[in-house]
């Protein structure tokens, strides 16, 4: 198994050429998704903070909401896969974002469902055992792709199999890629929270300084999350792809393994 400086590398090779396609799907998911939050307003005048009001088109807004979350999870799928096919030597286009919605899809959305509600069970638990289960469950998304035949519970099992023992590599690649989010947020949250204890120390809060710290910290932080979602076209190819290199190095290895279990 390479080091994840190695696997981080060979996942920054597999962008050239492919970096602005990466961005520009990025770009599209997102705009999708606001789309189809914009359709569920115009059609049930409901958004996500709507609901119990009590009137009829609750239920109308509900299900329009499951299906933008379904169909934001697959357009997900479809980039995650792309990565895969970015490895494997193929360019990265728009057309990978539907994939998951042009073979099998009832099947696919059966998958989504039994892994999403699996890991929100066990997070009901305790935070923890979801945290685990996510990762052990991390790599199903690239083996229901190159063996979208077998049943999903398989699938889920065999992902399981593959990350045991390779759980905290994969979160220490993750933590690489997040710790750019972090830093400025910490930065952002400390600046805020000494500039609020010391508007309370120089008692004025409630005057026109304090109302100028209070505009400072509202627009900073606007500022930081625009920041960050400029951050993540940066950051989330590069991590998607880098996770496309860990998937197939695990595979890699399951294979050498099967292959002496047959020779022996």
């Amino acid at each position: 198994m390479r080091s994840n400086r190695e696997i981080r590398l060979i996942g920054r090779e597999n962008l050239r050429g492919n970096y602005l396609a990466s961005i520009a799907n990025i770009f599209l998911m997102g705009l999708a998704g606001f789309a189809l939050q914009w359709v569920i307003l115009s059609v049930t005048g409901n958004t996500y903070n709507d609901f119990g009001g009590g009137n009829g088109d609750d239920v109308v807004a509900l299900f329009f909401m499951i299906l933008v979350g379904l169909a934001s999870t697959l357009l997900s799928l479809g980039f995650t896969w792309g990565f895969l096919d970015m490895h494997d030597g193929e360019r990265m286009t728009v057309g990978h974002l539907f994939l998951p919605f042009q073979n099998q899809p009832l099947k696919v959305v059966g998958f989504v469902f039994l892994k999403g509600i699996l890991i929100y069970l066990w997070t009901l638990l305790l935070i923890i055992p979801g945290v685990v289960k996510s990762y052990s469950w991390a790599m199903a998304e690239y083996i229901y792709y190159d063996h979208p035949d077998i049943p999903n519970r398989h699938i889920l099992a065999k992902s399981e199999e593959i990350m045991r023992g390779n759980r905290w590599q994969l979160f220490r690649l993750d933590f690489f890629y997040i710790v750019a989010y972090i830093v400025p947020i910490l930065v952002w949250g400390f600046a805020v929270y000494m500039g609020f204890i010391n508007s309370v120390l120089e008692g004025y809060l409630a005057n026109e300084a304090g109302l100028a710290y209070l505009f400072w910290a509202f627009l900073s932080g606007a500022i930081l999350m625009v920041g960050i979602s400029i951050l993540s076209f940066i950051i989330e190819p590069r991590r998607y792809a880098a996770r496309a290199v860990f998937y197939t190095e695990l595979v890699g290895i399951d294979e050498e393994e099967d292959e002496e279990l047959t020779d022996f």
